[in-house]
């Protein structure tokens, strides 16, 4: 029984001297201490390095020196400008020049677009001149006088003289104030025959048929009731003018009521 208690005494001391060399290997040192250092009472410390301790200088702004004023130079604040596209509408296109040509014979110009107006000049066979605007229609062209500057005047483009070169329509519309109206007026007994623009003018006693709106123009008035078919009389009419006819063939003269 003794004997037994001395081996179970042995068996423990050799389980405890085992236990204690494993214990106490560098190894388990190491965990132990490692284990150690996370108690909650402990806080870590950062220690410097001498690279650490090195101090990076900010960059600072240089103010110029005027030297010719002995002073620091103004600072100018530059701004960005951002650029504006725009687009530039194009320029019209030039109109090309109307010019207007009389030839084979000469051509009354009128103070407007019709031969209500009265006259203002003449174009002589040969001139040539410059349209600068038209009527409403593209019958009539303003003029420029070449002989005359600074004058102006309408002419027809629907004779045999008138020649146009370039577009008419090109050209401005000149608006005009209306003519004054001229009129011929029969007073006698006879039919009368106004020419060249062939109108019957019928006697005194069949009005308002015996009196009739003309053109500024010189008429030649005949007697149909005449044999000898003779002028019996010229007139010049001119804008807002009224011309009674006094006489017929035979020389009797009569007069309006």
């Amino acid at each position: 029984m003794i004997e037994n208690r001395k081996i179970q005494i042995l068996i423990v001391a050799s389980l405890l001297a085992i236990v204690f060399q494993a214990c106490v290997q560098p190894g388990n040192i190491q965990q132990v201490a490692t284990q150690a250092s996370r108690t909650p009472r402990e806080v870590p410390t950062w220690t410097p390095r001498p690279e650490d301790m090195i101090l990076t200088a900010l960059p600072t702004a240089t103010i110029p020196f005027d030297q010719t004023q002995n002073k620091p130079a103004p600072i100018l604040e530059v701004s960005t400008v951002t650029p504006v596209m725009t687009n530039t509408p194009a320029s019209p296109p030039t109109p090309k020049q109307v010019m207007f040509k009389v030839s084979g014979g000469n051509l009354n110009i009128r103070r407007g677009p019709s031969v209500d107006y009265n006259f203002v000049g003449v174009l002589y066979d040969g001139e040539i001149a410059t349209a600068i605007g038209r009527d409403r229609i593209s019958r009539w062209v303003l003029i420029e006088f070449p002989s005359q500057p600074g004058l102006k005047g309408w002419a027809t483009t629907e004779t045999v003289y008138s020649s146009v070169q370039g577009d008419v329509s090109t050209l401005p519309f000149v608006k005009t104030e209306p003519a004054s109206p001229a009129f011929i007026r029969n007073c006698t007994k006879h039919t009368m025959l106004v020419l060249p623009n062939e109108i019957e003018l019928l006697s005194k006693f069949d009005s308002p048929y015996n009196e009739e709106r003309f053109g500024v123009g010189t008429f030649q008035v005949y007697d149909l009731e005449d044999l000898h078919w003779e002028i019996i009389q010229e007139i010049n009419l001119s804008e807002g003018r009224t011309v009674d006819i006094l006489f017929d063939w035979t020389g009797e003269k009569s007069k309006c009521e």
